[in-house]
């Protein structure tokens, strides 16, 4: 997936709409900007800065919120919701675990994609998590909130590889691979987790969302 491109992309709509100002003047989620049109006529927008947006000796600490748009309704989504949607899709929509991994670790290296021949390889049944799977999920958020919202819907393999796009480019922003620092990885990680829990005793989803959700870089499982 085109990570550098949509890297540059970011900091042109920054550079274009004042991001450092809105910055230096305490003001947060000023600007919004669409990303991309799905097919299914979904939209994935950008809202900046965001409330962890800061600067720090020169440099700016990038935060910005990315949200959906389906269905009529408006909503962030967090790797929480992605994890989420991920465990889902094989654990109850009976996709092919395998599969799915193998398109993770696609989608997660740089260069062009063939998202099409991607999902026509990743065939499931189409279902939103239910309020039990939602209920196991918001249980894990001791320290910070669970947006319901954000799985309430089933994303198709469009809107969710879209989202995932968008969403981990802030960790290679903040946290450059290219300086020794995990990037993507760490959310890839996760998502890779999130597969492996649907079809595996040895962990649960909780410890993917604790990992997910910990302010530290967690130990690889074996």
């Amino acid at each position: 997936m085109d990570f550098l491109l949509a890297k540059h992309e970011l900091y042109r709509l920054f550079q274009e709409n004042d991001f450092e100002i809105y910055l230096e003047q305490g003001l947060k989620h000023q600007k919004e900007t669409v990303l991309a049109h799905c097919s299914t006529g979904t939209e994935i927008s950008v809202s900046f800065p965001g409330y962890k947006a800061y600067i720090k000796d020169g440099k700016v600490i990038y935060d910005y919120r990315i949200d959906i748009i389906k269905d009529g309704l408006k909503t962030a989504l967090s790797h929480a919701n992605i994890i989420t949607d991920i465990y889902n899709k094989v654990r109850n929509g009976q996709m092919f675990s395998l599969a799915m991994s193998n398109a993770l670790i696609a989608i997660s290296k740089e260069g062009s994609l063939d998202m099409d021949l991607w999902i026509s390889e990743l065939p499931y049944r189409a279902c939103k998590p239910s309020e039990v799977l939602l209920n196991e999920v918001e249980k894990t958020h001791v320290a910070k909130v669970f947006n319901r919202a954000g799985n309430s819907f089933n994303l198709s393999l469009e809107e969710l590889f879209t989202s995932i796009k968008w969403i981990v480019i802030q960790e290679d922003i903040n946290y450059p691979i290219s300086e020794g620092f995990e990037g993507r990885r760490m959310s890839f990680a996760r998502y890779l987790e999130a597969v492996f829990v649907s079809q595996n005793l040895k962990y649960t989803l909780a410890d993917v969302l604790e990992r997910t959700l910990v302010h530290k870089r967690p130990k690889a499982w074996s």
